[in-house]
């Protein structure tokens, strides 16, 4: 499970606290795995360690925590098909049924610029680009044809990873967030004392778009939203 990250996690997270995890989990002791690998990725994300965590939280019922820790790994780990699988089984257990991609060509953009991560893409496209930059500059010594063909084509490369960056960072600028509590009562203001609006429950995703002093308002894919307490959600980045 997950064995191509393993070697990362070797070099990044504490692997004693890691394999604790593992034990517990294997035991059945799926609370005190969470322990274990919320200790375990104390020291530095990494994904498979929120990929177990979300696999422990996900056997207690926990979804919000499930898919908090799912798209984490996913965040690390765009390409890792059992982070994507659990991902989508955690989703099917909400409540609230929200769609998070409204469409199909929607759906294949959002696949295609998430094949990588926020680090390779940015890594790909100084890569690239400079590649491209010194093929573009021997073409115009040389004009040579393969010079060109191939300036180009690296430098479609390089496109490629300068969009999927700016993808990863629109995401990030969202301030995406996921419901941890049970049941929430989104507000129409920053006030206990506001209206109720609409119920959110546990595992529902939002975006927070504005943050008052213990609240934050959030908002729906549809476009609705309210004000909740900050300690019933918590940010995914």
């Amino acid at each position: 499970m997950l064995a191509h990250l393993l070697v990362l996690l070797l070099a990044v997270a504490p692997v004693p606290a890691f394999n604790r995890g593992n034990q517990l989990y294997a035991s059945k002791d799926y609370a005190g795995a969470a322990k274990s690998y919320e200790e375990a990725r104390a020291c530095g994300a990494n994904a498979a360690v929120e990929y177990n965590l979300g696999n422990a939280w996900f056997k207690q019922g926990r979804m919000g925590r499930a898919i908090l820790s799912y798209r984490r790994a996913r965040f690390l780990a765009p390409r890792d098909a059992d982070v994507a699988s659990n991902l989508a089984f955690a989703r099917q257990y909400r409540v609230d049924k929200l769609p998070t991609i409204p469409s199909p060509l929607a759906r294949a953009m959002d696949q295609i610029f998430h094949l990588l991560s926020l680090r390779e893409a940015a890594i790909l496209g100084a890569v690239a680009g400079f590649l491209a930059a010194l093929l573009a500059a021997a073409w115009i010594v040389r004009r040579w044809t393969a010079l060109a063909i191939a300036a180009t084509v690296i430098a479609l490369v390089a496109l490629f990873g300068f969009v999927t960056q700016q993808v990863w960072n629109a995401e990030l600028d969202e301030h995406p967030a996921v419901v941890i509590a049970t049941e929430v009562n989104a507000l129409s203001g920053p006030s206990e004392d506001a209206k109720e609006i609409l119920q959110l429950h546990d595992g529902t995703e939002v975006r927070i778009r504005e943050a008052r002093g213990d609240f934050d308002l959030v908002q729906l894919p549809g476009g609705t939203g309210g004000w909740v307490k900050k300690s019933e959600i918590e940010r995914i980045y």
